[in-house]
Formats: structure tokens, sequence, C-alpha cells
């Protein structure tokens, strides 16, 4: 009893070792004894190895090429193994001014490649911890429908603080186009139609649709009749009627693509065309999956696109019109 009393006393008195647990990646102290064994982690209680520490040699220079230590045991599992990377990353962020390099990026490769991970597992960290730091901005442009000059500034620095290469394409150039024309009132660069325009007539976009308009349609008949004979051969009273049953329907006219001129929304359909005015339109209303707009005269024109075009073909037209 007095042995395992004074065994005890000699464990808390004997220097300590500081890990990083990766299961939960939260700081715990080791004792010298029990390094080099299975530990467990005093915050998450799950077991880990505890690597002994490799002597460094003091005359050797730490460079951003011989500060990675490898464990002498990896752990079994890939995500152990990459957030040791993850550590890597962090060192490697400080050691570069917060910026990594396509040289850094390498290297990160190459202790991803020494943990036993994917050669290109570097490179997957960085774009992954860029796109989650994108996300937010990523965010606020689909609520706004806008790419400001504040957006840019922020990705390019994204960009270069990862080192990863994207170009604004999809809906994040239409957010960037919409944002351009309302702060400059400035349209687009005309495009070049398969269409006989007016001289003075530019066309600045197009887009497939389909053109909708509101009918009316017939549903069979509602009502009660009763019919009494006369008396007469041939004769009889009728009383009540049948009265058809209408509703009116959005129903789809015509394919094709409808084109947004410097005039006019242009329509040009497999089976109808059609045009409108830009000064006859009163009112615009945008739905997940088509534009509806209102005209002086006549019935309202749905045109299917999906919310993000609606909102660029809108600011197309209060910016030519």
């Amino acid at each position: 009893m007095r042995k395992e009393q004074k065994s005890t006393q000699t464990r808390l008195m004997e220097p300590e070792s500081n890990y990083t647990c990766p299961n939960c990646a939260r700081g715990c102290s080791v004792a010298a004894s029990l390094v080099g064994q299975n530990c467990i982690c005093p915050n998450c209680q799950s077991e880990f190895y505890a690597t002994p520490p490799i002597q460094k040699d003091p005359t050797v220079e730490l460079t951003s090429q011989t500060s990675f230590w490898l464990p002498e045991k990896l752990p079994f599992l890939k995500s152990s193994r990459k957030k040791i990377l993850m550590q890597r990353l962090d060192e490697l962020m400080v050691s570069h001014d917060g910026i990594i390099s396509e040289e850094a990026e390498n290297e990160l490769n190459r202790n991803g490649v020494a943990l036993g991970l994917p050669a290109t597992e570097g490179s997957e960290l960085l774009k992954e911890i860029f796109m989650s730091e994108f996300e937010p901005i990523k965010q606020r442009m689909v609520s706004s429908f806008l790419m400001t000059d504040d957006d840019v500034l922020a990705i390019d620095q994204l960009k270069t603080k990862y080192n990863v290469k994207m170009a604004i394409t999809g809906d994040a150039a239409l957010f960037r186009a919409i944002y351009l024309m309302e702060s400059t009132g400035k349209p687009p660069a005309p495009i070049k139609p398969n269409l006989m325009l007016e001289p003075d007539e530019y066309a600045y976009h197009s887009v497939q649709s389909v053109w909708q308009q509101t009918r009316v349609h017939s549903h069979g008949y509602s009502g009660t009749s009763v019919s009494l004979p006369t008396g007469i051969k041939g004769v009889r009273f009728r009383f009540g009627g049948y009265t058809p049953i209408k509703t009116e329907d959005i129903t789809a006219l015509s394919n094709g693509v409808l084109y947004i001129t410097s005039h006019r929304l242009l329509f040009n359909g497999d089976l109808r065309n059609t045009t409108i005015n830009l000064k006859k339109i009163v009112d615009a209303h945008i739905f997940t999956d088509c534009l509806k707009l209102e005209k002086a005269t006549g019935k309202p024109d749905y045109f299917t696109m999906n919310a993000v075009q609606s909102r660029y073909v809108l600011a197309l037209i209060y910016t030519v019109r």
C-alpha cells in the first residue's frame, strides 16, 4: 500500500508533456512515464497514442522545410491525420505572414503524403477552408442578387490567402453585372442576335424561355334541369339549366428565346412571336420559375426563367429604357 502511494506521489511530481488530442483537438498534459503509450484524453475520454518527442539537433536551423516533425506512430484514423495536417497549415500561415504561397501549398501536400494522405490533400484542405470562409460572402450575394466592390475585394483576399484560383461565372457573374448596371447606369456590351433589328436598336441579353399568358378553359357543366310534359306531343317545359365551369389558367403559348433590346422585349418562339415595348411595362414580379410583366394594356405576360435571370432582366430593362 505504501509502495502504491509512493508511486502515485512520484508520478504526480514527474514532468509532463503537452499534447493535442487527435479526436477533440484540445490540449492535455501527459506524464513523462506515460509517453510512448496509449493515453486517455481527460476532455473527451478518447484513447490516443502519446508520441515520444523527437530530439531535435540544436545545430539545425528550423526553416519551413524542416519544422514539420512526423510522429513515430501515425494515428489510425484519417480524420486524426488530417488534424495534424491542419496544425501544420496553422504553422505555415504563421511563418508565411498569413498567406499561403504556391511553395507553401506544395510543402503542405508533401506533409500530407508523409502522413499517409493523398498527394493533393493539402490543396483540398485549402479549398475546404476557403469555401467555409467564402460561404458568408456567397449568402450575402444570393440574398441581395448583387456582387459589390467590397465582395470582390473580400473574395480576392481569400483567393490570395489560400492560393485558390477561382473565376467568376454563373450566377456570380450575373450578380456582378446587376451591381455594375445599377451603380453606373450603363448597360452591358451588346450581343449579336440572329434577328433583324432596327438600325438604332441593340440587343443586350437573351435567355431560353416559354411565353405564357392566362387563358379561360371550360371544364364540364354544373347545375340542375327539370323537364315536364305539356300534354302536347313533342313539347315539354324545362326548368333550370346547366352552366359551363370555366377557370382561368396560365397557359404555355410557345417555346423560344427572349431577347432584351434597347427598345423592346422580343420573344422569338417556335409557334408564336411577341414583342413588348419597354415603355409599356408598368410593373413586374419575380417568381422562382418565371418573370411576370404587366403592361399598360392587355394581359400580363409570363416568361419562364429562374429568379437570378429575372432579376438581371429587370435591371437591364430599367437601365436601357
